[in-house]
């Protein structure tokens, strides 16, 4: 699937309709029989009609005041917006509620009409001091057509038919709706680069309508939530639990998302709700902590935390629910223990404040010693490392992995069954640490993807001398650790990685610093990440720096 050239001032139709092209080869079964016929109707308009379709569908909103349509590539717009309208692709009279007449309307229009309408302001009035009478307005006339608002008016309204089709054939060729048209420009610009992945017409992001159905679902409960709505009027319109695992788990971190709100309004009692049918466990970290500032059944409470902690295997929820445990039993007055502290080393530095954040005056420091070179990483060193090693696993073309050219990583990148899923291609990249092959195949990948959009890697941190010297100075060990534990849990682990790396040239020999300033300690996930690394012997430590006030 090739972009359209930047040099056809159409570029952006040809575009449009390719996805539309594509969409009705490839998802005719998640289309109802209208749908598709509209969209061959529209693919059957005139070119300068679909140019101004497509248009629109790129804008924000799906309401367009005429005199901001120009655009001297599509000749007779006005020819080419009636034709749309005999089609039901435009109407050039939309209803219109009081909230679109303030957006539409520029300020002298809008006391232009208030003042027809009985209403007394100085010339010099605000915009926004018109809202609440444009809203007061809303309320005596509802939602109608421009004229009907304010008979004496020269301005047109288009409205955009159909909004919602586009937006669903956006969806099914991207898979999501935060990626939009603009991908293809990027990619013809040279501005974003995506690795090619073979997939074939059965590679798509929704299997059936249904997904397709509860997707939006989600998404508008999302943008409710954005919008600030309240959060009981938008659990009315919660999908129930899904049999899709990847969409079942977006519903639960918008239901989090909904509780944390419910939360920040001081409704407790609605968040308590909303966490204890949420088993994601953040969402049970929540609920417990909330409980133990409510619930006076402590030891019943106690049995439930403990059943619960059965079923969590990432470290730092553990952490979480094992300290609410140990509050508990202290408040029964049981026997207990609490969690206990790695000790880990820390080095205290005294330094000069300056410009620089704490990280770089840190590392400027450690570089002092004429031996010593380091890097300013935190959580792109070694996620870029890993993903240079796993690079043919990450762009293989496995069933669902891959539908669009505009993806930088497989879509279940963070999904639970990533790793499972690919446990033998896994094992076969991993063995390249054993064989000591590893470092010819990174620098090889390096060399032939650098640039090329990549979710674990960001370029501008990992320059080739950084790759070369953490291929020379960290062992291939220490390097699969990192690596394994990273596959354990990849959407979390690729947090909380320490701030730097100094690398001794003389000594051969690396170490990972986590830098803190004044005031400032480790994270729990800091804090883990940490005691893995030594436990397995790798070199960390935390610098713990101090300012002194300058000379």
């Amino acid at each position: 699937m090739q972009s359209a050239s930047l040099s056809n001032p159409l570029y952006y139709l040809e575009n449009f309709q390719t996805v539309i092209r594509w969409v009705l080869a490839h998802h005719p079964d998640l289309l109802l029989q209208d749908e598709q016929a509209l969209l061959v109707q529209l693919l059957n308009q005139s070119e300068a009609g679909q140019a101004i379709v497509a248009r629109l569908v790129m804008r924000k909103g799906e309401l367009f005041r005429r005199d901001t349509l120009a655009y001297d590539e599509i000749p007779s717009i006005d020819d080419a917006l009636q034709e749309l309208a005999q089609s039901d692709w435009v109407d050039l009279e939309p209803n219109l509620d009081a909230h679109d007449l303030y957006r539409l309307c520029r300020r002298a229009e809008l006391h232009t009409l208030l003042s027809d309408a009985g209403y007394g302001f100085a010339k010099n009035i605000r915009k926004s001091e018109l809202l609440d009478p444009v809203l007061e307005l809303g309320e005596e006339q509802g939602s109608r057509i421009l004229r009907d608002w304010w008979p004496d008016n020269s301005i047109h309204i288009v409205g955009l038919r159909n909004g919602a089709l586009l937006e669903r054939v956006r969806l099914m060729f991207f898979g999501n709706l935060y990626q939009d048209w603009s991908e293809f420009v990027l990619a013809e610009l040279g501005h974003q680069r995506y690795e090619s992945v073979e997939f074939s017409p059965q590679s798509r992001a929704f299997k059936s309508r249904r997904e397709l159905d509860d997707y939006i679902a989600i998404h508008q409960c999302q943008v409710r939530l954005f919008e600030e709505e309240p959060v009981a009027d938008i659990l009315r319109d919660c999908p129930s639990q899904l049999g899709n695992p990847w969409l079942e788990h977006r519903r639960q971190r918008m239901m989090f998302q909904l509780a944390q709100q419910a939360e920040r309004m001081a409704d407790v009692e609605l968040a308590i709700h909303i966490y204890s049918n949420n088993p994601l466990d953040e969402a049970q970290v929540r609920l417990y902590r909330l409980q133990e500032k409510t619930r006076s059944d402590i030891e019943l409470m106690l049995v439930q935390l403990e059943n619960t902690l059965l079923n969590i295997r990432r470290p730092e929820p553990r952490l979480h629910l094992s300290r609410i445990a140990h509050r508990l039993r202290r408040k029964a007055k049981l026997a207990t223990t609490a969690p206990v502290k790695s000790i880990i080393p820390a080095h205290h530095f005294q330094l000069v404040k300056g410009e620089d954040r704490v990280e770089l005056a840190a590392l400027n420091e450690l570089e002092k010693d004429e031996d010593v070179v380091g890097a300013y990483c935190e959580n792109t060193l070694f996620t870029g490392l890993f993903a240079l090693l796993m690079w043919p696993v990450l762009y293989a073309p496995l069933p669902g992995a891959f539908f669009h050219p505009f993806q930088a990583g497989p879509a279940d990148l963070f999904r639970p069954d990533f790793a499972v899923l690919r446990q033998r291609e896994i094992d076969a990249r991993l063995s390249l640490l054993k064989s000591g092959e590893y470092r010819s195949a990174m620098l090889a990948c390096w060399d032939a993807k650098q640039g090329i959009a990549c979710t674990l890697i960001h370029w501008p941190s990992l320059p080739k001398s950084l790759l070369e010297h953490a291929l020379t100075y960290i062992p291939a060990e220490h390097l699969e650790l990192v690596f394994r534990h990273l596959l354990s849990d990849l959407r979390n682990h690729r947090r909380g990685m320490p701030d730097l790396i100094v690398f001794n040239l003389n000594q051969h020999t690396y170490r990972l610093v986590e830098v803190k300033g004044p005031g400032d300690r480790l994270q729990d996930h800091q804090r883990l990440w940490i005691e893995t690394m030594l436990a397995a012997g790798l070199p960390v430590s935390v610098a713990e720096i101090r300012w002194e006030d300058a000379p």
